[in-house]
């Protein structure tokens, strides 16, 4: 009985040790997660480009093409390998995964006053969305996500990129 208890204070033991670990690897991470923070609820609509409307606006690939050969920023929210290997033309990286590495790059050439389209791979990709909240928290708040992503852009023959920013 003394061998159980033991162990369970072992265990024990080694548990709050790694949560300490973790804690602390977070906290100095620049990809780090607020974990008291609670989630902020950002609206997201559907209506496209010329909804006005306060929150996020899902577009099409038409919105998208045509806001895009307006000159609008777009940020793709894939990894670096697959904005690489092909990407919208003219598009900024700013990987949802890794956005510590890129927000000193990216944030200065955004507008709070322009529209921004953010995509990810494809429709069942939620990165695009996910990227977009973010960016609207930060006061960026013409947010459009077109969620056909690189795979619809592509599939229709449209202008691809390839290679490094």
């Amino acid at each position: 009985m003394k061998n159980i208890g033991n162990a369970i204070l072992q265990a024990v033991a080694l548990l709050a040790a790694a949560a300490i670990v973790g804690f602390a690897f977070n906290a100095s991470s620049h990809n780090g997660i607020d974990v008291f923070k609670k989630p902020a609820t950002v609206p997201v609509v559907s209506g496209g480009a010329a909804s006005e409307t306060e929150g996020i606006s899902i577009i099409t690939l038409d919105e998208a093409r045509r806001l895009i050969d307006g000159g609008v920023r777009i940020i793709d929210a894939r990894r670096k390998a697959e904005f690489d290997g092909g990407h919208i033309p003219g598009a900024l990286l700013l990987d949802y995964y890794d956005m510590g590495k890129y927000m000193d790059r990216v944030l200065p050439l955004l507008s709070d006053e322009q529209k921004i389209v953010v995509y990810c791979s494809e429709v069942s990709c939620d990165d695009s969305e996910l990227l977009a909240k973010e960016l609207y928290l930060l006061g960026f708040k013409k947010m459009l996500v077109f969620k056909g992503g690189f795979a619809e852009w592509s599939a229709a023959g449209l202008p691809v990129e390839r290679g490094a920013q």
